[in-house]
């Protein structure tokens, strides 16, 4: 990999010596790119460089970008096909790596670092000798409430009032405004990218936990994003658990990757799982024999750690007057 490589910026000298590289992915919503780089941008200190993964946008994001270079010198491009959001943190931490990152802070394009909100991530990951640290992710709508629970809380003063130190240990939330260690991907890889959507961030918080890297929140770090849509339906009174609905072209990905995931960190949940969603389909969708086959064959296939060979496939790099392949959104 490349020495690191810093970029007089005109921010105040660091009290750290590591340098620190931002990664944003994006596909086609230029209006929260704009927002989310105007907040990195923003920040004091600056990070030492920006990498955006463009996702195979049609919106003009590849021009606009371009047009940003001369007021964001540390602005590093990379252009690809749609692969989803793992297949784009993918890139954009390899290309971090590649920069000489010490310190990678990862974020979605719909997310906004407050002001101040690196500074805090740097000071209470060293303090704390964190390898993962994450800010308080409050919703857009509300910045009252968490835009996803943690450790059962939803509002964001309950959290915060959990923490010790000013960090609630053991608590994440990936890759929203998350810093992350370099040693975190010596150790560990990098993303499991044919992972596309859904599913990837777990996985990634279970590897690292199991290689016995520290994560957790630091509570005065704020990161805004939209509240979390997923929808969530309890099962037999709630008996079984929640079941998650989601539209019918992202369900391949949630089974598939929740198959690996079960089967590599939670082998316990197999049967719950096969059981729950089987019962989900017979009697919530009155018999959706389809749905019945396609959560079996998708999950039995992360099972196994079968992945479709285009999603294993590197990115190929994407022309500027390029369709984006027919994927769903990737972030």
């Amino acid at each position: 990999m490349s020495e690191a490589r810093t970029l007089d910026t005109g921010a105040p000298e660091r009290p750290w010596e590591t340098p620190v590289v931002a990664v944003v992915v994006t596909h086609n919503r230029l209006a929260l790119l704009k927002g989310c780089l105007a907040a990195i941008h923003g920040q004091e200190p600056r990070p030492d460089r920006i990498v955006v993964v463009d996702n195979g946008s049609s919106d003009g994001t590849a021009e606009w970008l371009a047009g940003q270079r001369a007021a964001m010198p540390e602005l590093l491009v990379v252009r690809q096909a749609n692969i989803g959001s793992a297949g784009a943190y993918h890139t954009a931490f390899a290309t971090a790596l590649d920069l000489g990152a010490r310190w990678i802070w990862s974020t979605d394009d719909d997310g906004i670092p407050a002001p101040g909100a690196l500074a805090e991530l740097l000071r209470q990951g060293e303090r704390h000798g964190l390898d993962l640290v994450g800010p308080t992710v409050v919703a857009a709508e509300d910045r009252g409430d968490l835009a996803f629970a943690l450790q059962g809380f939803t509002k964001a003063d309950a959290f915060a009032a959990s923490a010790r130190d000013g960090i609630v240990p053991g608590a994440i939330a990936l890759f929203n405004g998350t810093l992350l260690r370099r040693r975190v991907f010596e150790r560990i890889g990098n993303i499991k990218r044919e992972m596309f959507i859904w599913g990837d961030e777990w996985e990634f918080t279970l590897r690292a936990r199991r290689a016995g890297l520290r994560d957790g929140t630091a509570v005065h770090a704020l990161h805004i994003h939209p509240r979390n849509r997923r929808t969530q339906r309890p099962l037999a009174g709630g008996l079984l658990g929640t079941v998650e609905e989601m539209p019918e072209n992202r369900a391949p990905y949630f089974f598939r990757n929740m198959g690996y995931i079960h089967a590599t960190y939670e082998r316990k949940a197999i049967a719950r799982m096969m059981v729950k969603y089987t019962l989900y389909y017979l009697l919530h969708r009155r018999g959706d024999l389809k749905g019945l086959r396609g959560f079996w064959t998708h999950y039995r296939a992360g099972l196994r750690n079968l992945y479709p060979d285009d999603l294993r496939a590197s990115p190929t790099a994407a022309a500027p007057a390029a369709a984006p392949r027919s994927f769903p959104e990737s972030v």
